[in-house]
């Protein structure tokens, strides 16, 4: 009997033990049973490690290792780690408060092996309310489409770092991995980062994952403090720097709305210092748009008068209009 491929699920986490038992007992629920479940801790001050301790006794699939002294606080660093100590053919990045359906692995797996030069498979994630059950929706609705790259930095389709089982050799062999800097937006620069080398992926319409709504992360504002909003601007300037050019014109207007908006929100925010570097984005984007020079000048006009009309007055909102 030929061995099934080893699945390695990597899971960061930091004091969620109230939550996380859901989430590995989903894990060894799971039908395909090859797997390792490495879970790396952020530097709780609970009983995680307690917690893990029980599940190791009881099944030797699961691993327990501390983030070294080395690497920067943060999941992203724990994500980085948890790859070096993984051992599996294929990779599941995951959250220590979500769930897997029973079959995820078992699926993923057999459309990855059926299909040799696929290199990662995606599959839908269910938004469900921790305390009621009830479902919320998806999380995005729709995965897939005719212009992938595009389509996934302009969040025409989106998916939850949940949702993919990727080839190991795929990430190995790209250098792949997640940027420890950030403090937001990780999974969206990291499939970016993927999408950039292969869009050629297998999406499934199957609701394989759930991501519980509960009170500790219910707060994603991405202007509730500065380093998420420099995480937020770093990934965009990712894409001016790398990747603006390979945009449609449609697509480059789009982007072009995204970062007007960011730009109007920073000034409601009262947050000066961000607007002024997403302005020079802005600019950068600006000679891309396919428009008039006329239309272009009169847009960076109003730019600097809602910057301006904010600084002096605390108002001006409704300046800068989106370019169409």
């Amino acid at each position: 009997m030929l061995l099934k491929p080893l699945v390695s699920i990597i899971i960061p986490t930091f004091n969620r033990e109230q939550l996380i038992c859901d989430t590995l007992d989903s894990i060894q629920n799971q039908t395909y049973t090859n797997w390792e479940c490495i879970v790396i801790d952020d530097g709780s001050t609970d009983n995680t490690k307690v917690l893990l301790d029980e599940y190791i006794i009881s099944d030797a699939r699961f691993q327990y290792y501390k983030r070294p002294e080395f690497k920067p606080k943060g999941a992203n660093a724990c994500r980085n780690f948890g790859f070096k100590q993984s051992k599996g053919e294929f990779i599941n990045w995951f959250d220590s408060d979500d769930i897997m359906e029973s079959n995820k692995l078992e699926v993923q797996v057999e459309i990855l092996s059926q299909n040799s030069g696929t290199p990662y498979c995606i599959c839908q994630t269910k938004w469900i309310d921790k305390n009621t059950k009830e479902f919320l929706g998806l999380r995005a609705k729709q995965i897939s489409s005719n212009q992938r790259f595009e389509d996934y930095i302009l969040y025409n389709i989106f998916w939850s770092i949940l949702a993919p089982l990727w080839r190991r050799d795929f990430i190995e062999k790209n250098e792949l991995s997640f940027d420890e800097t950030l403090q937001q937006s990780q999974e969206y620069d990291f499939h970016i980062k993927a999408l950039a080398i292969n869009s050629n992926y297998k999406a499934i319409g199957d609701e394989l994952v759930s991501m519980y709504r509960h009170d500790d992360n219910m707060s994603n504002n991405i202007y509730a403090s500065d380093i998420k909003i420099e995480s937020n601007l770093k990934v965009k300037d990712e894409i001016i720097t790398n990747h603006l050019s390979q945009l449609s014109s449609k697509g480059h207007l789009k982007f072009l709305e995204m970062q007007t908006l960011m730009f109007k929100d920073l000034l409601k925010e009262g947050k000066f210092k961000f607007a002024s570097h997403i302005m020079s984005g802005l600019k950068k984007t600006l000679k891309h748009v396919d428009v008039s020079v006329f239309r272009k000048i009169n847009f960076y006009s109003q730019m600097l008068l809602a910057y301006t009309s904010y600084r002096v007055f605390g108002r001006g909102y409704n300046i800068l209009k989106p370019l169409k």
